[in-house]
């Protein structure tokens, strides 16, 4: 071989692959947009698919097309010419029928292999094009030229189908009508009569047309085939993300309640110890410092936990109606000693507004911004109050500090983002306050505004759902004060955690009450079976397979004179609200004063229906 005819050669199969390329008969370039293997698998799965039922429609044609044409050729053709190729297309057709079981059974029994079944397809409507050809051959030859311009009336109505139906899959398309239109044209142009130029120019045009159209179909449908593929896998990306974001917060979620008891426990005795020094210690400033340290941790442990229950959705807001003054003047009791040691003023305009809201979520959310307020508010002061707008009331917080520019007006209720803080002082707030006010706000449904002007202050906003007041005279809910004489009675204190059960035992006798431990529900069973109390404060988890709900309700059947009976956790108080716990529960860590108020209110006086705190 001659170097020129290696080149020539190598022109010629160039040319070739050219040509394979531009007809899309090549496999590997149907899908250019998509490269990996897998992926090229699955479209040609789908578009065996989709070949296959053009497949079946096509079956419906070849059991009525065949007997047609005999009736139209044979009174001028003969008997043999015209149902020779009709026996042979409807031989095709039953086997046809059988490959198509074949494949569905295959593609049933995992068959992962598209390419194999797709070539045989292609190579099926290539002989059934070739023998439709060949029957032309006697209609040509006849001289009808009517019943020729009929035959290619029909190839051009079987083409034309084929392109649509096979256009998924190029290599069947053509093989679909290229030997009919082709050899048909071939035998017209040789052996017809006077028209014969016309009809196989026609005929050849024809085939060039329904292959530029099919080539345009294969496209388009290829492009949008990748394309909804590549979406599927960005969606499938997509919900793996969000399944595993999901997770995580759900993981995140499970841990801040497991760690929530164990973490509070330690806060817990601190704080029960430090009640107890606090009426006896000489060095009340070292125990003033030491309150305001555990107090701060237990602030941040608090809105750690409040933000960890608002993301996972553990917290469901329960609404009624209420009147605002007595929760201003709730507000205002709580943040006045904050005020005044900074030398503010602390006023709360005066309103008979009543609305509607979760009181404890919304004086949460309101706790957060007064504290803001007070604690960037340098001279001057903090004002509480509402005022109407529209059918709901605003309820403002305005106060004279530094101000928020407003380009932060947003980013100020994100987490940890402090803008004048960049010591990261403690006291200066945890960056929380305005995060968890966001979340309880956009879970109540109340829209929160902020307006300020940098030097000049702020005034942060709620807007609440107006509520109809009650009857005249019916009195605003009053709290009962703490008492500060010595308790009578006995009180059972339930608690696996040795610190705490001691301190607790300890502040319970400081105050006057013949105090009990207990360290499970077995020794609690035991300790209520010898003596009568008249309070039994339990740990909500215990050793063991009862908890403290168990004990409380064994409480209740086996003291008839109990007043009390107090269930004590450092988990989320909404499971047991879910749970229809009818006793009365406080969040660790528990301040003294806060539960020598409780039993204040319980001992002593006449027992009544336990409702729940918060």
């Amino acid at each position: 071989m001659t170097p020129d005819t290696s080149v020539a050669d190598a022109t010629a199969n160039a040319a070739g692959w050219s040509l394979a390329r531009a007809m899309m008969l090549e496999a590997e370039r149907l899908f250019p947009k998509v490269h990996d293997p897998a992926q090229r698998l699955l479209l040609e799965q789908r578009v065996l698919d989709l070949v296959m039922a053009g497949l079946r429609t096509t079956l419906i044609t070849a059991a009525v097309g065949p007997a047609l044409v005999v009736w139209l050729i044979m009174p001028s053709v003969g008997p043999m010419a015209a149902m020779v190729p009709a026996l042979l297309l409807y031989a095709l057709t039953v086997e046809r029928l059988f490959f198509i079981r074949r494949a569905a059974r295959a593609q049933a029994d995992g068959d992962s292999r598209p390419r194999p079944w797709l070539h045989a397809v292609t190579w099926r409507t290539g002989l059934s094009s070739a023998i439709v050809a060949g029957w032309g051959y006697p209609v040509v030859i006849s001289g009808n030229a009517s019943l020729v311009f009929v035959i290619l009336a029909l190839a051009t109505i079987v083409a034309a189908s084929s392109v649509t139906q096979f256009c998924c899959w190029p290599p069947a398309m053509w093989a679909s009508f290229t030997p009919m239109l082709l050899g048909l044209s071939a035998q017209v142009l040789l052996l017809g009569g006077d028209e014969r130029l016309f009809a196989a120019l026609f005929t050849a045009l024809l085939w060039f047309t329904l292959g530029m159209a099919g080539l345009r179909f294969a496209r388009t449908l290829h492009n949008d085939m990748s394309t909804r593929l590549l979406n599927e896998q960005l969606m499938r990306e997509l919900d793996e993300r969000r399944a595993q974001a999901e997770a995580a917060n759900a993981a995140k979620s499970r841990f801040f309640a497991a760690a929530s008891h164990d973490l509070r426990q330690p806060l817990q005795a601190m704080s029960l110890y430090h009640g107890v020094l606090e009426g006896s210690a000489r060095d009340a400033p070292t125990l003033a410092r030491m309150g305001e340290c555990m107090a701060s941790l237990d602030r941040l442990l608090e809105v750690v936990m409040d933000l960890s229950r608002l993301d996972a959705g553990q917290i469901t807001p329960a609404p009624s109606a209420f009147a605002v003054q007595p929760l201003l003047e709730r507000l205002a009791g709580m943040y006045e000693g904050m005020a005044r040691q900074k030398g503010l003023r602390l006023r709360i305009h005066p309103t008979t507004a009543w609305a509607r809201s979760d009181v404890a979520l919304l004086e949460r959310a309101l706790s957060n911004l007064l504290a803001n307020a007070i604690r960037y508010t340098a001279r001057g002061g903090v004002v509480l109050g509402v005022r109407p707008r529209g059918n709901a009331w605003r309820l403002c917080i305005v106060d004279t500090g530094i101000g928020i520019a407003p380009e932060a007006h947003d980013a100020v209720f994100e987490e940890f983002v402090q803008l004048d803080n960049a010591a990261r002082d403690p006291t200066q707030g945890t960056g929380l306050g305005l995060a968890t006010v966001r979340r309880v706000a956009d879970l109540l449904g109340h829209r929160i505004t902020l307006n300020s002007r940098v030097g000049r202050g702020c005034v942060f906003a709620l807007d609440l759902p107006r509520a109809d007041p009650p009857p005249d005279g019916m009195p605003y809910p009053q709290q009962a004060a703490p008492s500060a004489r010595p308790f009578c009675g006995r009180v059972l204190v339930v608690e696996d955690n040795p610190s705490v059960r001691d301190a607790l035992v300890l502040l319970m006798r400081m105050w006057g009450l013949h105090a009990d431990a207990a360290h499970d529900a077995g020794q609690a069973s035991r300790s209520m079976a010898q003596h009568a109390y008249d309070a039994v404060i339990s740990d909500w988890r215990l050793p063991g397979e009862r908890d403290g709900l168990a004990v409380l309700r064994e409480a209740r059947q086996r003291l008839p004179d109990l007043r009390l009976a107090l269930l004590v956790t450092g988990e989320d108080i909404q499971h047991l609200h879910q749970a229809g716990s009818a006793f009365q529960v406080l969040r660790k860590p528990v301040r003294p004063l806060r539960l020598r108020a409780l039993l204040a209110a319980r001992l002593g006086v006449a027992p009544q229906e336990v409702v729940h705190a918060r």
